[in-house]
């Protein structure tokens, strides 16, 4: 019999090549290109085909000329010369589709702490997060577009990039910022609820995403340009929608597997602005973020994730693994979610595959605090 067609034909990772937002250190920043070489074998054998690497974040994983105070001390590709290249050139040899991920606003830790008067501001003038960085600022925009050119011109042939916005709240008040709503609105920043300043503060981060893919795809023509979601901008899919080139698509990350309730999912709400063909679906790997959950829990609430997606017609999954995709039962998960996602689910699937969740989640948590 032969095999069924995957639901997901394009399929990847996403790993931190430094610190990223997590401790000094981590794992994968420390593997040499042999061990990442094996990982590569590994993933081609199970069908994969795409690979993220955060090249930034609080620090810069990469040999930074312009910001070498910033450079990440315990990763190999920022003190190892030649090896973000090498590291790029080993996943397309083996037919991998590489791409860049740069954090832009947000996760400036290093960065903030250094320049702490471009930091975005609160209503009271106090650091909105010890991250977050004002926009507005022309010196914010010159580190990020540093960053973009210097990672290119240490590889020149990468196949996407990425962009991720600040998970802060979005609303800064500093200076800039007040003189940019001035001359835009006439208005006064200050003066305006925050629910009120919520579309602008979308419209502003729209506007600088579509000036940076611009920059890149003037560059590399054939790039695949890619923005993240976040928490904030997931009321406003059709702003980002006008003003971002149709080439653009969107990485609708979501690593709640423990919610139900379908249809308010944020994937669903990009999904029906972009189009299925726009939507890249990123549930969370063996790295989970708020702490690896029993395997058994995680197969029920991410296996509806992943059912959502083939629902909406989504085609493409790259699983966050920022720092390692767990140990070998969280690997087989992984594949095994993958290949058991149904081909044609409906709307009836998927409300009884929350209604199953929501009855078998006491029992599972309650075997798994017994073990």
């Amino acid at each position: 019999m032969p095999a069924r067609p995957a639901v997901f034909p394009r399929t990847g990772y996403y790993h931190f090549l430094g610190k990223g937002d997590m401790h000094p250190g981590q794992v994968l920043g420390t593997w040499p290109l042999a061990r990442w070489d094996e990982w590569f074998a590994e993933l081609k054998e199970a069908g994969r085909d795409r690979l993220w690497f955060l090249v930034n974040g609080h620090t810069l994983a990469y040999p930074s000329v312009g910001f070498p105070g910033l450079i990440d001390p315990d990763a190999r590709s920022a003190r190892e010369p030649g090896f973000i290249r090498a590291l790029v050139d080993s996943a397309r040899q083996r037919g991998f589709k590489t791409y860049a991920v740069f954090t832009t606003d947000g996760h400036a830790l290093e960065f903030g702490k250094a320049n702490p008067g471009l930091l975005a501001r609160d209503r009271d003038g106090k650091p909105v997060s010890e991250d977050f960085l004002c926009l507005e600022e022309p010196r914010v925009r010159d580190y990020i577009e540093r960053q973009y050119a210097e990672v290119l011109e240490l590889c020149p042939v990468w196949d996407g990039v990425v962009f991720h916005p600040t998970e802060s709240s979005p609303m800064r008040f500093n200076p800039a910022t007040a003189a940019e709503y001035k001359r835009e609105t006439g208005g006064n920043l200050l003066a305006r609820p925050d629910a009120a300043l919520i579309p602008w503060f979308n419209e502003l981060y729209a506007r600088f995403i579509a000036r940076s893919v611009e920059w890149w795809c003037s560059r590399l023509p054939r790039l695949d340009p890619v923005m993240f979601n976040c928490w904030w901008t997931n009321g406003a899919p059709d702003v980002y929608r006008g003003i971002l080139s149709r080439e653009t698509r969107v990485c609708v990350w979501d690593y709640d597997y423990r919610a139900v309730g379908w249809r308010s999912r944020p994937v669903a709400r990009w999904t029906e602005s972009f189009g299925p063909e726009r939507i890249i679906f990123m549930p969370s790997s063996g790295g989970y973020p708020d702490g690896r959950p029993p395997i058994d829990e995680a197969a029920m609430g991410y296996d509806r994730l992943l059912a959502l997606a083939s629902f909406l017609g989504v085609r493409e999954v790259v699983f966050f693994a920022g720092w390692g995709a767990g140990e070998n039962a969280e690997i087989r998960l992984d594949r095994a979610l993958l290949a058991a996602a149904p081909a044609q689910p409906d709307a009836a699937l998927l409300d009884a595959l929350d209604a199953d969740y929501e009855s078998a989640r006491g029992r599972v948590v309650r075997t798994a605090g017994a073990r």
